[in-house]
C-alpha cells in the first residue's frame, strides 16, 4: 500500500491506493562503466531506423527496440547485477497483484536515448505483465514519466474541470532521477515530456510476462 499527504488550504488527509500498480525502487548502474556499449547499440538502431525506415513511439529520440533480438540489454554482462537485484522485485510485486504464482520470463529489453526536444508518444506494452523502466541517467529537466488515468472510462462520467482533455489531466507525472526503477503493469497506458535538457537521458525497459505454455499448475 502507498500513500501520500494532501495539504490544501489548511486541510491535511491522507491519499491511500489500497490496489498499487506502481512500485519504485532504486539501484547503482554505474552507468558510465557501459555507456560506450550503449551508444554503440543505440548507433546500430539509428541506423537502421533511417535505412529501413522505420515507424517508433520515439519523436527526435532513438530506441534500440528495433534490434531486440541482437543483443539486448539484459544480455549483456554490465546489466547481470541488475537483474538478480530485480527479479525478487517482479516476485512481488507479482504476488502484490495477486497474480497467479507461474513461471516467468523476460521477454525483451531495449533501450531509449532521448536528447533535448525529445519524448516517447503515449503507447503500452500489449500483453506484458510487469513493465520495468531502470533509469540510466536522468539529467535536470530531461522530462518525466506521464501515467495515464487507468479510471479513464469512468472519469467520462463525472463533472469534469472544462480544461480537463485540452490539458490533460488525464496524465499524472511521475518524477524520475537516475537509477530510479520502476515497476508497472504493461497495460498502462504511458509517455514522457520534452526533454528541455542539453545532455541525453537513457532509460531501459524490460518485460516480464508469464509463461502460460509451460505453466505446470495449470
Amino acid at each position: 500500500m502507498s500513500s501520500i499527504v494532501w495539504v490544501k488550504r489548511g486541510i491535511i488527509m491522507n491519499s491511500i491506493n489500497p490496489f498499487p500498480i506502481i512500485f519504485k525502487d532504486k539501484f547503482d548502474f554505474n552507468f558510465n562503466s557501459f555507456k560506450w556499449k550503449a551508444d554503440e547499440f543505440i548507433k546500430m538502431a539509428e541506423d537502421k531506423i533511417v535505412n529501413e525506415n522505420l515507424k517508433t513511439p520515439e519523436h527526435g529520440g532513438v530506441t534500440t527496440v528495433v534490434m531486440n533480438q541482437q543483443h539486448p540489454p539484459h544480455s549483456w554482462e554490465e546489466l547481470q547485477p541488475f537483474l538478480e537485484w530485480m527479479y525478487p522485485r517482479v516476485d512481488k510485486v507479482w504476488e502484490t497483484w495477486n497474480c497467479k504464482p507461474m513461471e516467468k520470463y523476460l521477454a525483451d529489453s531495449w533501450i531509449n536515448v532521448h536528447p533535448n526536444n525529445a519524448y516517447t508518444e503515449a503507447h503500452h506494452h500489449q500483453g506484458v505483465t510487469v513493465a520495468v523502466a531502470a533509469y540510466l541517467q536522468v539529467p535536470k529537466d530531461s522530462g518525466r514519466l506521464l501515467v495515464e488515468n487507468p479510471l479513464l472510462s469512468y472519469k467520462k462520467g463525472e463533472p469534469l474541470d472544462y480544461y480537463y482533455w485540452d490539458k490533460e489531466m488525464n496524465y499524472s507525472p511521475i518524477e524520475v532521477e537516475t537509477n530510479d526503477v520502476l515497476f508497472f503493469p504493461g497495460w498502462l497506458t504511458h509517455k514522457t515530456e520534452k526533454s528541455k535538457a542539453t545532455t541525453d537521458r537513457y532509460v531501459m525497459s524490460l518485460n516480464i510476462m508469464g509463461n502460460w505454455i509451460n505453466d505446470r499448475s495449470i
